[in-house]
């Protein structure tokens, strides 16, 4: 028996509005909305000077309107060239295929919002662990890659030496007319065990000719001294006496500014999710642009990132009619491989706990569990529908059978576009949920 264990956490995922329809229309519509704020500063400004009798023009009336800032969009063909470049240099750019890198993460987005992509790669030992981060933009004449550098001021600014994306989904960003770019916000955590401090930082950050500039505007500690935690409230030029003034000053740095939502698409490949398209570095090149380029699209709001990690990392082939699952459904199955909380587990026939599932047109399912052990085991459940196009069933084992359990639910999802029927399982026992897994069947024929 092969196994696989992951020590991991599910991040609660978001499904949110997109704020960016493309490059350019982010652009657009941010400095539009800057400029309909000052209008109707102007306009309260005109009312003034007329209640006053003034004939005059306003300063207003006298300065030229914000020209809003047009960004070239990324259109497929100069998208899936971009991808091509960066899948042409993969030798040289993505982790070398060892356990040392066995989490690895990538993403594309257009930081700057030039019309040129970056790619962002992250690996790690394991999931949670320090990341090593990899940026690589499109040069300017479309034909390569460079290395943006990283910039750090602001607080303890040399305490930060890099921006770990892969530990956000998403971030908050604003566009300013005057630079002429985009700046993110995020919450960096941070924690120095050997002085018990922890805390985090808040970070502006821009990408800007060829440097990833980030500003350190605000940062909170906290350590256990003395039977009780003390926290540290830091501005950029003073210390603040209480969290609400924190807070207010951190409101305060966004006054004025439109605040949007930037999504990205994170793919992890096999490490977390053991039916994705495969892990990036042993992917095939033509697999791997799509991945690329659909990572783009969520940036870019022309993709939902749940639809994201349904095609590329569940292969989830959702069904409205739970009578269409029933018939899909019908055979015979043999185990695959489970995801008990992260825990995988692949099965051969011959491998103990293997199981054995029959699904038939009548709707009774026969679950043949703990096979190749003393423990074997059937299970029989009659399907019904359940919730939008899924079909359940409910197992009590009689109390003489000494199961851990007092009622098993067995959730048929979907059959996935791998062709792998999909089950959800969670017990009880009485009102404690004990926990649940997911099994992944494939036909026998």
């Amino acid at each position: 028996m092969k196994k696989k264990y992951l020590a991991l956490l599910l991040s609660c995922m978001v499904i949110a509005p997109c704020f960016l329809t493309s490059c350019g229309k982010l652009a657009d519509e941010v400095a539009v909305e800057e400029d309909d704020e000052d209008d109707d500063e102007d306009e309260d400004d005109e009312d003034d000077e007329d209640d006053e009798g003034s004939s005059g023009e306003t300063e207003a009336e006298e300065a030229e309107p914000a020209q809003s800032v047009i960004v070239q969009e990324i259109d497929d063909e100069t998208l899936y060239a971009q991808m091509e470049v960066f899948v042409n240099n993969r030798d040289d750019i993505l982790f070398p295929n060892t356990d040392d890198y066995a989490h690895t993460t990538c993403m594309v987005c257009d930081l700057d919002l030039n019309g040129r992509c970056e790619l962002i790669l992250t690996g790690a030992r394991w999931y949670g662990a320090e990341h090593e981060s990899r940026i690589y933009e499109i040069t300017e004449d479309g034909s390569g890659i460079y290395e943006p550098c990283f910039g750090a001021v602001g607080i303890d600014a040399k305490d930060l030496s890099g921006i770990d994306f892969a530990d956000f989904g998403y971030v908050r960003g604003y566009y300013d007319k005057e630079e002429g770019r985009c700046h993110y916000l995020i919450r960096d955590s941070f924690s120095d065990d050997a002085s018990h401090i922890y805390g985090s930082s808040y970070v502006d950050f821009s990408l800007n000719d060829g440097t990833i500039e980030a500003d350190i505007y605000g940062k909170y500690t906290y350590e256990y001294v003395d039977s009780q935690y003390i926290y540290t409230y830091i501005g950029p030029n003073e210390e603040f006496d209480t969290e609400d003034e924190f807070n207010e000053y951190l409101d305060a740095y966004l006054e004025g500014r439109v605040v949007k939502r930037f999504d990205f698409g994170i793919y992890e490949g096999n490490y977390y999710f053991p039916v994705s398209d495969g892990d990036i570095e042993t992917m095939e090149s033509d697999k791997l642009i799509e991945v690329f380029a659909d990572s783009y699209k969520v940036f870019a709001g022309l993709m939902d990132d749940r639809e994201y990690l349904e095609v590329h990392s569940l292969h989830s082939n959702p069904y409205d009619d739970p009578a269409e699952l029933l018939k899909d459904s019908v055979g015979s199955w043999g185990l695959y491989l489970t995801d008990t909380e992260g825990s995988i587990t692949y099965y051969e026939p011959e491998d103990e706990f293997y199981m054995l599932l029959d699904v038939y047109e009548d709707g009774t399912m026969n679950l043949l569990e703990y096979m190749n052990t003393d423990n074997e085991k059937e299970i029989v459940v009659a399907l019904e529908e359940y919730q939008t196009g899924m079909l359940q069933g409910v197992y009590v084992p009689d109390p003489k059978d000494g199961m851990y359990y007092d009622s098993l639910e067995l959730v048929i999802s979907e059959i996935n576009t791998d062709g792998m029927l999909v089950i959800s399982t969670s017990s009880m026992h009485g009102d404690e949920y004990l926990g649940g897994s997911t099994w992944y069947f494939v036909k026998i024929d």
